[in-house]
Order: structure tokens, then C-alpha cells, then sequence
């Protein structure tokens, strides 16, 4: 240590030496001339006396100019690439930041929903340079000082470039984009920090922090008390939702959907069993509570053994146990992340504890066909799809109509039947969760139960609404499922699957050739063996003339979408170049290049010249005059464009002139990525939400004119 504070010393009167240097000599002689100091080049040394300004542990991160706006990764992402923004506190593990002193002064900031840690883009040294989360590297890049100021705010500087975090044009809104910029001492750049808990309270899946699609789950969904816990890939099932209950800020207990009991360790040995025992009556033990802490993941500890929990040999098979095993920091095998989720989404099976399912009564597609009880069948009739609506659920049947009170009634005895949805509050469902994995709904307009009547387990009982009594007729089992693909026809008209959407389309066309002959399609549709066909998303696999410059144009198949899809595939690897289609594609050339060749007559592009109506904000507002943008994510489909800019140059939603607020265009392609052309990596695929620049909306400008299961001649 003296040694490195001695050469410290010797390279500041070296530096002294130089700058008297440069004052003496004139500035245009020839020494002056070829003299220069690389300033990049210069390393500096914080002393080790450096004390520890902010303590470890789970910060919120408030903006000093409106404390009502926090440090947020845009839409709860899990993965590298999520961009840090601002928006409206929420207590959201997103929203939440472990602050971990590093030494010499400097910290990591690490993501409680995540375990991944703030990070400036490619290490630059640029002001508005984009802040991200990305995996720990131990660069400068993911280290921060923060510096308290004289009025108890902080700010935050980047070792790698000196730069400070900064909210883009110190403008608070929801969306609006952290950065690094010179610091500048405005609100921009001044921050509160408030303490808080690591976790919340709620329904969540707990994953693996380094395997996120890998989750804590109850073997074969069971309801047996005693049943062992183990790890399995992520289905959105009830074996994988948990209930977090806090009984101090950092000790927990956790119940399982799938009995309604409590993650509890079987032994007290390493290496025992994780199972879930017990039910709602349990009272909290040593056995069933849990201490949590912060190990670049949330690390649970059990508080009867001190034992955590574990991934048996840090496996991540289907089925790998979950056990209690000794502290190990090294080993991520005991960090998880602990995700809110909603209890319930998608496609189920609902069985009453009588025995029998759930049943759209001779599977009508009519307003106000009866909803009854039927032995199970398996057909869709039978599969009803769960959706959270505000505080309750919209489940809706096989021909996308609600369960619905008739009439709005306050009543028992009221029918459930489907109908349109139409926004009412009769029309939406509270789930609550009961022991041995049951459920029940309540009506949340009446206060009233879904009910059997008369408790009766014949088929054809009819469903209806009565006041809540805890029978077998009010208790209900959700099993996932999945909408039978293909076509079928009722009353003269066709109807088809459209897995984009997961709803059935009424008079679909039905183009003979697609089904006689399906191996000219090539494999972009799966046939059953009825000849049935249903849509799957084209892959590289699919483009059978290869792909990047030097690929030939494919022979297009499948519907509007597809097409579009196959044709930016096929163009991965091209460089971000403007005018060069089909070699090298801007990011709205890529765009534009895509529908045109796909469909002839969308976009106007000229090979060699970017032309005006190639750009983004045209395309934008193009789609925009047609059929609306979708400003949801969640609403996006494969093929649909998605367009980022500056939203403060906006007139408003619905405004056709955005005065060119589109900046940059990509094609949806599935699971928060986009088809797209930047410039650090040419055409690939990119995440939508962690694109550094604003989010504006997406859409299809054909989406309004075409049946959604159309297959095309």
C-alpha cells in the first residue's frame, strides 16, 4: 500500500511538472506541437480512507425535481438490455434497487427484479448515452460514486466516463429516459434515497435467477399435503404461483397455490426436502417462516435450521428438487428472483368439487348462450380463457364472450350465460384462493358466488350466481390448457384458431389449394390429420435460401404476417446501411423494404435512395390513419411495426401529425423482441422494451381489412 501511495505521489508532481511545462513553452513551437496528453489514458486513484457514504441494502430511487417519479426497468424486464426509466412509484420490485458499496469509493446498483445491475451502454464516454441493466462484468461501466449533496439529495457519476445519471431533459413523466450527461447540478441529475423492504407482499413465481424460465413449482400440481417442491419450466400454472405473507420486514411465509399450504423444510438436515404443509389455519413456526436476504439474487433462509433454499447441484432439468442446503456465496443455486404475477392467465379447464366441468351449453356461439355443467369432454366447449381486468378476471368462452350475470342482476339464483363484453362490472370475476388448491369467484358487481345450482353434480346443472357458503358448489379447480387448433364449421360458417390472439374467428377463409396440398407451403402451417391448418411463427428454419447479404429474396408463404416475418429473417446480418436494399437496410428501410416486397403496395421504397416515405413517422402515421395505434405491448402480434421517438413532440393520441416524433421502426417478431436495423449490430433481433429510446406504439396497417385466419391464395 505505501508503494502504491508513493507512485501515486510521483505521478502527480509528474503531472505538476508538465502543466508548468506547457505554461513556459509557447505554445506554437515545434516541442508544444508534437507534444499532447491522451487524457483518456490517465488512471485515478481513490485513497482506501475513503468512507462509505450510503449504506448496503434496498433503496427506492425518487427524482428531487417530482419525488412522485422513481427509477424504474420499463416493463418489469428480467433480461439484459432493459432500459432504466422513470415512472410513477408503485412499490414494484422494478422499482426497487439493492446499493452495494464496491470499495474506493465506488458502488453496483443492482436490480431487486432482476439481480442484473445499471450499466452504461458499451462503457461509453458520450453524453445521452443510454442506461441499462445488464449482468454483472465488474466493468467501470457498472460501478457508480454517489455523492450526497449539501441539499440531501445524491447524484450519481459513472466511474467509466465521469458522466452523471440524468433524466432526459429533466422533463418528469412516466417513460422518460435515464441517461448520462455532464454534471450540471440540476434537478436532472438529483435523487433521493429511501430505504425499503426487498420484498412485497402478493402472488408471485419465484425463478431462478439465472435461468428465469425455470421455476419454483409443486410436483404434479398436487394438492397432498407433504408433497415435495421442485423446479420446472415456467407454464403459468398454479403449482407455480405462491402467496408472499410478511410477518416482519424481512421474514416471510410462503403459500402455495396448488394446497393453500406453506413452503416448510421436511428435516433440519442440509440437504432435506423442501414440501409444502398445512393450510390457511397453520400458525406461523420457525419451520414455515423464512428470512430473506440480498446474495446478487434473494436468498431465502430458513428460520427454524438457518438452512437455505437450494437447487439440488444447481441443475436446471424439469423436475430438480428443491432442498435446504448450508450457505455457499459462491454458488447461485440459492439466488432467486421473486416476480409478481397475476394468479390466473390463459387457457383452463374449471372443474367444481362436485366433479364435474364447466360446459358452453351445445357449444353455441350466440349472445346469451347458458353456461351448465357437463361431464369433462376435452373440447374447446369446455376450455374458457382467464384475463385480468382490474381488480377481477374476464373469462371468456371458446367464441370470445364474457360470463356474464343476466340482466346485471343483485340476485341468487341469477344466470350466468355469455354475452359481448361490454365493460361491466357483471361481466368481471374476483378470484380467492382457498385450501387444497380451490378457488372461488366472486361477482364483482353482486358479491355473489359462481354456483352450482342445488349443489347438484348431474350434467346439465345449471351455473349461476348465489351468496357465498364455502359448499362444493362454490369450489372450483383450474386446470392450464390449450385451445384445440384447426377449423370447424357450425351453422354454415367457418370457424379457426388464431394462436396470435388465442380467440376463435368466425367465417374465416378457407382457400381449397392451402388444404389439398400442403407440402407447397412448406412448413410455415401444421396440418392435423383432418387437413387442418393452423399458423406457427417462421423461423430461420423456415427460409430454406439462407440468410444475410449475399441471400437470394425467398419464396414467400403463409399469410400477410408471415411473409413480412420471413422477409426480414432473411435479411439478418445485413449491415446498417441507408439505400442499399436488399444488402443493407436503415431501420425504417428495413421496414418499409419488408411490406412492400411482402405486399406490393404498402410502403414506396427505392432501391439506392431513402425516400420520404420510408420514414418512421410516415409509416407511423400511416398506420395511425388506418386502424389505430396499439400503445399495449401486450397487444402486439408477430408482423406488427413498432416505433420509438420523443413522445414530448407529440399533439396527443390520435393526432395523425406527430411532427416527426417516430424515430425508429422494428418489426414485432415474438416475446419482447423485434426484427430490426441499428447501427451498433446491423439487422437482428433486439428487445423492444429495453430499446434505450422512448416507446410510441405499434401496429398493422392490414389488421382492419382482412379476416385474422384468412389463408391467402
Amino acid at each position: 500500500m505505501f508503494n502504491k501511495r508513493k507512485n501515486i505521489l510521483i505521478k502527480s508532481i509528474s503531472l505538476l511538472i508538465l502543466i508548468v511545462l506547457l505554461i513556459i513553452i509557447n505554445c506554437e513551437s515545434s516541442f508544444a506541437k508534437i507534444l499532447t496528453i491522451n487524457l483518456d489514458e490517465l488512471e485515478f486513484y481513490i485513497p482506501d480512507n475513503v468512507t462509505q457514504e450510503v449504506e448496503d441494502g434496498v433503496y427506492i430511487i425518487s427524482c428531487a425535481g417530482n419525488s412522485n417519479f422513481v427509477f424504474d426497468i420499463y416493463n418489469n424486464s428480467l433480461v439484459e438490455d432493459g432500459n432504466l426509466i422513470i415512472w410513477t412509484r408503485n412499490g414494484g420490485a422494478n422499482q426497487k434497487f439493492y446499493i452495494s458499496y464496491e470499495g474506493d469509493g465506488y458502488y453496483k446498483i443492482s436490480s431487486v427484479n432482476s439481480a442484473l445491475v445499471l450499466d452504461v451502454e458499451s462503457g461509453s464516454k458520450e453524453n445521452g448515452t443510454n442506461i441499462r441493466q445488464w449482468e454483472d462484468n465488474s466493468s467501470n461501466a457498472q460501478r457508480w460514486k454517489i455523492n450526497k449533496n449539501s441539499d440531501g439529495t445524491y447524484t450519481f457519476v459513472a466511474q467509466c466516463s465521469g458522466k452523471a445519471l440524468d433524466v432526459d431533459g429533466a422533463i418528469f413523466e412516466n417513460g422518460r429516459n435515464v441517461q448520462q450527461y455532464d454534471s450540471n447540478n440540476t434537478n436532472a441529475q438529483k435523487f433521493n434515497l429511501e430505504k425499503t423492504d426487498i420484498i412485497n407482499e402478493g402472488i408471485v413465481s419465484i425463478r431462478k435467477v439465472d435461468s428465469v424460465d425455470m421455476v419454483v413449482d409443486v410436483k404434479d400440481n398436487s394438492s397432498k399435503d407433504g408433497e415435495k417442491i421442485q423446479l420446472y419450466g415456467k407454464n403459468g400454472s398454479l403449482a407455480q404461483r405462491f402467496e408472499i405473507y410478511k410477518i416482519k420486514n424481512d421474514e416471510v411465509r410462503i403459500r402455495t397455490m396448488s394446497s393453500g399450504g406453506w413452503l416448510t423444510e421436511e428435516g433440519k438436515e442440509a440437504g432435506s426436502s423442501v414440501i409444502q404443509e398445512g393450510d390457511s389455519s397453520t400458525p406461523v413456526s420457525d419451520a414455515n417462516t423464512w428470512k430473506v436476504e440480498w446474495n446478487n439474487g434473494i436468498v431465502f433462509k430458513n428460520k427454524e435450521s438457518g438452512l437455505y433454499l437450494d437447487v439440488e447441484g444447481n441443475k436446471t432439468d424439469n423436475a430438480t428438487k428443491i432442498k435446504v442446503n448450508k450457505k455457499n456465496n459462491n454458488q447461485i443455486s440459492q439466488r432467486f428472483l421473486v416476480v409478481k404475477e397475476d394468479l390466473l392467465g390463459g387457457w383452463y379447464e374449471i372443474e367444481s368439487a362436485l366433479g364435474t366441468f364447466v360446459d358452453l351449453d351445445n357449444s353455441g356461439s350466440d349472445w346469451g348462450t347458458n353456461i351448465h355443467m357437463w361431464e369433462r369432454n376435452g373440447q374447446n366447449n369446455q376450455k374458457f380463457k382467464f384475463t385480468k381486468s382490474g381488480d377481477g378476471y374476464l373469462i371468456t368462452t371458446m367464441y370470445g364472450l364474457a360470463f356474464d350475470v343476466e340482466n346485471g342482476s343483485m340476485e341468487n339464483f341469477a344466470n350466468v350465460r355469455q354475452w359481448e363484453d361490454n365493460g361491466a362490472t357483471c361481466q368481471r370475476w374476483k378470484a380467492e384462493i382457498l385450501d387444497d388448491g380451490y378457488i372461488r369467484f366472486m361477482n364483482c358487481n353482486s358479491g355473489k358466488y359462481l354456483d352450482v345450482a342445488n349443489g347438484s353434480a348431474e350434467p346439465g346443472a345449471n351455473v349461476q350466481q348465489y351468496e357465498g357458503n364455502n359448499s362444493k358448489a362454490q369450489l372450483w379447480k383450474l386446470t392450464t390448457t390449450s385451445f384445440n387448433a384447426g377449423w370447424f364449421s357450425e351453422n354454415g360458417a367457418m370457424y379457426c384458431y388464431d394462436p396470435q390472439t388465442g380467440e376463435l374467428v368466425k367465417n374465416c377463409t378457407r382457400v381449397d389449394p392451402m388444404m389439398t396440398d400442403p407440402s407447397q407451403y412448406g412448413s410455415i402451417y401444421d396440418f392435423d390429420s383432418e387437413g387442418r391448418a393452423t399458423w406457427h411463427l417462421p423461423t430461420e428454419a423456415d427460409i430454406t435460401t439462407g440468410i444475410g447479404p449475399s441471400a437470394p429474396i425467398p419464396t414467400l408463404t403463409g399469410d400477410r404476417r408471415q411473409r413480412v416475418i420471413q422477409l426480414a429473417l432473411s435479411r439478418l446480418g445485413c449491415p446498417y446501411q441507408s439505400g442499399r436494399a436488399p444488402t443493407g437496410f436503415v431501420c425504417d428501410g428495413l421496414t418499409a423494404w419488408s411490406y412492400t416486397t411482402a405486399l406490393g403496395d404498402w410502403f414506396y421504397t427505392g432501391a439506392g435512395s431513402r425516400e420520404d416515405l420510408q420514414d418512421a413517422s410516415w409509416q407511423w402515421e400511416k398506420i395511425e390513419t388506418r386502424n389505430g395505434i396499439k400503445y399495449d405491448q401486450s397487444q402486439l402480434k408477430a408482423g406488427d411495426l413498432v416505433f420509438f421517438g420523443n413522445p414530448q413532440l407529440t399533439y396527443g393520441p390520435g393526432m395523425i401529425d406527430y411532427n416527426g416524433e417516430a424515430y425508429h421502426a422494428g418489426i414485432y417478431y415474438k416475446d419482447d423482441i423485434m426484427i430490426n436495423s441499428r447501427g451498433e449490430g446491423g439487422v437482428g433481433f433486439y428487445s423492444v422494451s429495453g430499446y434505450y429510446m422512448g416507446w410510441l406504439g405499434g401496429g398493422s396497417p392490414y389488421e382492419a381489412e382482412t379476416s385474422k385466419c384468412e389463408i391467402p391464395h
